[in-house]
């Protein structure tokens, strides 16, 4: 296939997802921690894995998702539970225009899984990384992309593995109505990235010990593979578009190629090689196989922050709604972004990243609380307001455990515990 060709199918693609202001929705997607009671990972084929607990679960209104015999996750018209590299549990949520539909559905599910794992005797555990266990001790779950992509990551950044199989995350996903909206929302979602990482970083521990100060979370992914995750070359330096992000997309090495459906390794060759044709499936697939820190598909993917418990998880999702969603605040943070070239960018996401609480970056996020409080629907400034006194009283997520730790790492994690 032509290499313009490519681009061209990529940018009709974006433009394709294109929708309304007044349609706008956010969808959701939260990844959760299977615990035994002494905080290590529920593995996914032992006694009481993750495997069986999808098999108990499914007993409701789920449709059965297998590779060969093994059960990988469930489905509904509404809600999708998927398996990560580790056996992180993840539950994806349809978009929708009210958080609080989102909400009914997120606590309808814990109720429902939290009841099978006290039958159990097992946790259901909200931070970004796993707590106790290392992840030499965890078996890759059993599933041919997984295997293909932990190959390939063993030539790439020293904490590849460490994002397959110790992280957790909550992720959101934004509309945009044309390419100079989705200029500006892509553009703003970097530019908070740092913010985001700070102010939602809920890794407390790493390989079983005290974490560093600043984001584990953001140390991993930019030690994993420079050229699918972390900060999109060029994405500072000029107006990032739909183009742009195809050119990003085709020049990446595909490490698994779809060959008639099929999964195939393809190692270092790049996706504008093996690119033969347009259809949707093709191109779902090659966009899946990239991991910036903000991603597009048929929507722009926000993906810094560690996974929280409810309500902390809501207000990420109702903060930054706030912000991309509101022209007013979208276009402020977009002339703020404009006064940073890449490099510059760089030097202030390291700034942000490894601050110790100083002045500058308080005023960025007392800025950034004003300005969605000022906007918030009144349920979605409940979920702000929960988050910033727990901001305000301890800091970063991380440190309300870490401040706790003298009363041991089972009660100090107790608030990231769901049952």
């Amino acid at each position: 296939m032509d290499y313009q060709k490519q681009i061209e199918s990529f940018a009709s693609y974006f433009k394709e997802a294109e929708s309304k202001k007044e349609n706008h929705k956010v969808g959701m997607e939260f990844e959760h921690l299977i615990l035994k009671e002494n905080l290590t990972a529920v593995k996914y084929s032992e006694e009481q894995g993750i495997e069986s607990l999808l098999k108990q679960l499914s007993k409701g209104n789920w449709e059965k998702v297998f590779e060969g015999e093994n059960l990988i996750g469930l489905t509904d018209k509404q809600r999708a539970v998927t398996l990560e590299p580790g056996g992180q549990l993840e539950l994806s949520i349809i978009p929708f225009v009210d958080l609080e539909q989102t909400k009914e559905i997120y606590l309808s599910f814990i109720e429902e899984i939290k009841e099978i794992l006290n039958s159990r005797s097992q946790k259901l555990a909200v931070l970004g990384y796993q707590p106790e266990s290392s992840i030499k001790d965890l078996p890759l779950l059993p599933k041919k992309r997984y295997d293909l992509m932990y190959r390939y990551f063993k030539g790439t950044g020293k904490y590849a593995h460490n994002m397959m199989k110790g992280t957790a995350s909550v992720q959101m996903n934004i509309d945009y109505v044309n390419e100079l909206d989705y200029i500006k929302k892509f553009r703003v979602g970097y530019f908070l990235t740092p913010l985001v990482y700070y102010l939602f970083d809920n890794t407390p521990f790493f390989e079983g010990k005290t974490a560093a100060s600043s984001s584990i979370r953001e140390t991993i992914w930019a030690n994993c593979d420079s050229e699918r995750s972390g900060i999109i070359k060029g994405v500072f330096d000029k107006e990032f578009g739909y183009r742009d992000y195809a050119e990003y997309i085709l020049n990446t090495p595909a490490i698994i190629n779809l060959e008639e459906g099929n999964l195939a390794y393809s190692g270092s060759t790049k996706i504008k090689e093996l690119m033969e044709n347009d259809k949707a499936e093709t191109i779902d697939h090659f966009l899946s196989m990239v991991f910036p820190d903000i991603r597009t598909k048929k929507y722009i993917e926000i993906r810094s922050a560690d996974a929280l418990p409810y309500p902390y998880n809501f207000a990420f999702a109702a903060l930054l709604k706030a912000i991309f969603y509101n022209q007013d605040n979208l276009d402020y943070y977009y002339q703020q972004s404009l006064n940073y070239n890449q490099q510059e960018f760089l030097q202030f996401k390291n700034k942000v990243i490894n601050s110790q609480e100083n002045q500058k970056l308080e005023s960025l996020t007392t800025e950034l609380f004003k300005r969605a409080e000022k906007v918030a629907a009144p349920a979605e400034l409940e979920y702000i307001k929960e988050f910033k006194n727990l901001y305000l009283n301890y800091g970063r997520p991380k440190f309300k455990t870490l401040n706790n730790i003298q009363q041991g790492k089972k009660k100090a994690l107790s608030w990231c515990i769901l049952n």
